[in-house]
């Protein structure tokens, strides 16, 4: 038997009492883009310095926009606490690369108690919501996937209120993939970024090695891919 979308109380005890906000906690931002070297990878350790401010720069974008919708706002979040950042895709014309990146950060909420409840929530708040307006979508049992809102442990319960086994399914589903995104991450920007770093390498190495840097540095300089270690303990031996 199918729940009926209007009892909204019925959702908010599943991400409550089963979900536990599994969704907040950590709370995962996620944003592609794109970085462009229109000369190859003449020096490797000048593009990890940018991959690490681009990933830098939209971390900063989502602590800025997630703040409470007060007189004085609060932010959400501090610094992520895992970065996953993965190569897309690489396309290569003549010595232009574009590289397209998919980052993902793991935020704690500041306002997640140690229950795991929203103490900015407006059913302890009086009806007032001062969350920022994403928030306010998640978990909508009316949305679908691609939605904004949708949740794959609520769209489970949508479907059928009386099949535990569904939910809790749903529930394992989403705690397995959160935590292999978490446990693939890095804690440090720079890990992140060399992390990339070597994707882009290997990629270039085996389809585009015109692009990776001719001259090699000497060996007690830094090594050209990137890892921060001398040339003669990397690439070097």
């Amino acid at each position: 038997m199918k729940q009926g979308l209007e009892d909204t109380s019925f959702f908010s005890n599943i991400c409550i009492n089963q979900c536990k906000g599994m969704c907040c906690d950590p709370w995962w931002g996620i944003i592609a883009f794109t970085i462009i070297k229109k000369d190859g990878f003449s020096r490797l350790n000048s593009f990890k310095s940018d991959v690490i401010n681009e990933i830098r720069a939209r971390a900063e974008r989502i602590i800025e926009k997630y703040t409470t919708n007060e007189a004085t706002p609060r932010p959400l979040f501090k610094e992520p606490e895992r970065y996953n950042v993965k190569v897309e895709d690489i396309k290569v014309n003549d010595k232009t690369v574009e590289i397209n990146i998919r980052a993902m950060f793991a935020f704690r909420c500041l306002f997640l108690s140690k229950e795991k409840a929203c103490t900015i929530h407006p059913a302890l708040l009086e009806g007032d919501d001062v969350r920022p307006q994403h928030c306010g979508f998640m978990g909508s049992p009316n949305a679908v996937q691609g939605e904004k809102g949708y949740c794959r442990i609520i769209y489970a319960a949508a479907g059928s209120a009386n099949d535990n086994n569904a939910i809790s399914s749903a529930i394992a589903l989403e705690k397995d993939v959160s935590e292999k995104c978490f446990n693939e991450g890095f804690s440090l920007i720079e890990d992140a970024a060399g992390a990339v770093i070597e994707e882009v390498r290997l990629h270039s190495l085996k389809h585009s090695g015109q692009l990776m840097p001719v001259e090699r540095p000497g060996r007690n300089e830094p090594c050209f891919c990137g890892s921060g270690k001398k040339y003669k303990k990397c690439h070097g031996q």
